[in-house]
């Protein structure tokens, strides 16, 4: 990675963090937390997210604020290792990158003991080694014994036992072929976790199909309508995006009003295309942008858009900052020149 490269990078993170631990989103958050999800906890966990993914910095800020938000209102903390739910980069119809909440079978699991109603909830991936039968009917059975191999062979399906405080239970299996059939119409088929982690999208995939049944609470299935849309390759954010107070509004646009969003792929090709018509130094036009965006408190993104809205104003002041870094440099190099004369 390039030091401009870097320095972006760093300055995307930095607006984003000043974002989230801002005064007002922290009032929001611990609202809408459940009380065993601490509001710094949450805030650390969404951050190293981001920091793990930094595609998630493209994503436009009020989508990434308000799945933080949603996440906070579920109780379910974006981490990939505990496996809750996800924070996930996505490419809308209209081109510009949003970011998505998508739960992890963990998640679905936790979401269903709040429930009220739910003791525990087990889910297993049942593979070709091992032994298992199932019987439904008036005298349900299903027994599974993991194969002691190391190697347990295929995925054959996945199950999911409810047991609920009133002593009763019910399950379900799905055997793979049906697994797939779900699978199939995910725009994500071919890529990301059902090629990664394929039991737990298998484990999660049945454990969505089951709860159907279930008395689960608005909260499951709030997080299961976020899934369907992501799996779907369709936006959440008039899902997500319900801020009662304006609180995403005003922290990530400035005021109470939906800027115009622009695909940021556009905005990229579209400046480096002036940039290179009007022949301007790639290094110190990084510098030049850094620097607006510093001095305006905003991201490099929106520098550029800016710049194509008010293309004159922009190159005008990049020339003089230009002749500046120039001059700078000559005078430095004058200098050097003076001290190594002096030295012999």
């Amino acid at each position: 990675m390039t030091d401009n490269k870097a320095l972006v990078l760093q300055e995307k993170t930095s607006t984003i963090r000043k974002l989230l631990t801002s005064d007002a989103v922290k009032r929001q958050l611990q609202l809408a937390l459940p009380k065993h999800l601490p509001v710094d906890r949450l805030l650390r966990v969404a951050l190293t997210s981001i920091q793990r993914n930094p595609k998630l910095l493209d994503c436009t800020q009020r989508s990434l604020l308000a799945c933080v938000m949603t996440a906070a209102q579920l109780g379910l903390e974006p981490d990939q290792f505990l496996g809750q739910c996800y924070l996930v980069p996505f490419r809308n119809k209209r081109g510009f990158t949003e970011c998505q909440l998508i739960p992890g079978y963990r998640g679905y699991i936790a979401l269903a003991r709040r429930s009220g109603e739910v003791q525990s909830v087990s889910a297993q991936v049942v593979y070709t080694k091992d032994h298992f039968e199932l019987q439904f009917g008036l005298e349900e059975r299903l027994v599974h014994i993991p194969a002691d191999d190391a190697d347990r062979g295929d995925v054959k399906g996945a199950y999911v036992v409810f047991k609920y405080k009133d002593g009763s239970h019910s399950f379900d299996y799905m055997p793979r072929a049906e697994i797939d059939r779900i699978r199939k119409r995910s725009k994500s088929a071919d890529d990301g976790p059902w090629v990664t982690d394929y039991a737990e999208m298998s484990k999660k995939t049945v454990i969505k199909r089951h709860a159907k049944l279930a008395p689960l609470s608005v909260e499951f299935a709030k997080a299961a309508t976020l899934e369907d849309r992501a799996m779907a390759g369709e936006s959440q954010l008039d899902l997500i995006d319900e801020d009662e107070d304006g609180v995403i509004d005003v922290e990530a646009n400035g005021d109470g009003d939906d800027p115009q969003e622009v695909p940021t792929a556009d905005v990229d090709a579209r400046f480096a295309e002036e940039a290179r018509q009007r022949k301007a130094d790639p290094a110190t036009l990084e510098a030049f942008l850094l620097r607006a965006a510093e001095t305006n408190k905003s991201t490099v993104e929106e520098v550029k858009a800016e710049a194509l809205k008010r293309s004159d104003a922009f190159w005008k002041a990049y020339g003089a900052f230009a002749a500046q870094e120039a001059a700078a440099a000559k005078k430095k190099g004058n200098n050097s020149k003076a001290a190594a004369k002096d030295d012999k």
